[in-house]
């Protein structure tokens, strides 16, 4: 009979997995309830019942559990794009990004101290990281722009950066009580970012 040293095999990678998924839930609850200034590493690892030296088996340090947070709402993989015309871009648009505020809205108490950090999403996702969503704009937008659909005298990358400034102005609204309707405020700001501000 083989004997596995403790730590290997599946059941090691789901204790791991566990243990870490029991950091993330338990740093959450104290972001949410002190914000993230007011949460130690000490406070973290004595709610989740463990060690100081046993969370840094886990992550290196808090922002790792932060970095985990903002991957857990803003999404891993690629999305593809909603159905469409290239003609309908800008409605296509709409609708992944309403869709995408909607499941992040499933974790209210995430999504909500997400969008109240007062923490660029670049400065932990690393330099040039963005929602997968936002990845999918740019290239929705690059095509529109090369059919004369969207502006072609800007860069397709300058069009998305707009437009996700307006997703995160509207998420932002929400979570600091601005609006009590995460989607219906996104479609609001992202009107203004398609159709500008003319009354005409």
């Amino acid at each position: 009979m083989t004997v596995r040293p403790p730590g290997f095999g599946r059941t090691g990678a789901d204790r791991r997995e566990k243990a870490r998924d029991l950091l993330v839930e338990t740093a959450l609850g104290l972001f949410a309830e002190r914000g993230y200034i007011g949460v130690r590493v000490e406070d973290i690892a004595k709610a989740a019942g463990i060690s100081r030296a046993t969370f840094y088996k886990y992550f290196s340090e808090r922002e790792e559990i932060l970095a985990e947070l903002f991957a857990r709402l803003l999404g891993r993989d690629p999305v593809s794009p909603p159905e469409g015309s290239v003609e309908e871009t800008p409605e296509r648009i709409e609708r992944l990004l309403v869709g995408t505020a909607e499941r992040m809205l499933r974790d209210e108490v995430l999504a909500r101290f997400v969008y109240t950090l007062p923490i660029r999403h670049a400065a932990l996702l690393g330099e040039g990281a963005r929602p997968p969503a936002l990845d999918t704009v740019e290239g929705m937008l690059a095509e529109a722009s090369a059919a004369g659909v969207v502006r072609s005298d800007v860069p397709s990358a300058l069009l998305a950066a707009h437009v996700g400034r307006a997703y995160e102005a509207a998420m932002r609204d929400w979570a600091e009580g601005r609006s009590d309707d995460a989607p219906a405020q996104v479609r609001l700001l992202l009107d203004l970012a398609f159709r500008g501000i003319s009354g005409g």
